[in-house]
């Protein structure tokens, strides 16, 4: 990198390339999967940040790595948030994924229309580890036997309530509750065995 001219210091910010490109390439991870920010950018970023900090300090002001590490991995995430915020505004019927909350079986029972939240508030943080978990129960969910995945997809990909279901799969309410029950034990144990490994 080149030595960058200040109004009054030359700032040479190549002795922290290397600390740039390594919490660039830890950031570039996190947010890779919702495709706001490239890895250059994120390079630019931190460059910038870096430069920003060492030119606005005092002559004979230090900066040690964690210092600057923070700093431009709070730069990257406020670039992120910002850029997610426009893509909200700009897709305003998209404004966020929506769940279905299940407490337990017995739940779901009792209420037949579950209730459907809107998260109008999340973060590229959160909308990055919400994408890790629907492909860690995707995984799970494919690892369960046909019969118990359908149901389970019914159910909860499709909100069909147990009387439909258990007509659809000719299987008593009671019995098409236990298979989901058992089912949910099964993909609640290999998530657990997911994230030991």
């Amino acid at each position: 990198m080149k030595e960058i001219t200040g109004n009054k210091k030359n700032i040479d910010i190549s002795q922290y390339r290397e600390l740039i490109e390594t919490i660039s390439k830890i950031e570039y991870k996190k947010f890779s999967s919702i495709g706001l920010i490239e890895f250059n950018e994120i390079i630019n970023v931190g460059n910038y940040t870096v430069y920003y900090l060492l030119k606005n300090s005092k002559l004979g002001t230090t900066f040690n790595n964690a210092y600057l590490s923070n700093a431009i991995k709070w730069a990257v995430r406020n670039e992120v948030r910002r850029r997610y915020k426009w893509y909200l505004l700009r897709n305003q019927e998209n404004s966020g994924p929506s769940y279905t909350p299940i407490v337990s079986i017995d739940d779901v029972a009792e209420n037949e229309t579950p209730i459907v939240l809107k998260d109008t508030s999340a973060t590229p943080e959160i909308h990055a580890q919400m994408a890790e978990i629907k492909r860690l129960l995707e995984i799970a969910i494919n690892e369960l036997p046909e019969k118990e995945r359908d149901i389970i997809k019914a159910k909860f990909f499709y909100n069909k309530k147990l009387k439909d279901i258990s007509a659809e799969f000719n299987l008593s309410q009671s019995r098409i509750s236990r298979i989901i029950q058992y089912a949910l034990e099964k993909i609640k144990k290999e998530l657990i065995r997911q994230e030991c490994q």
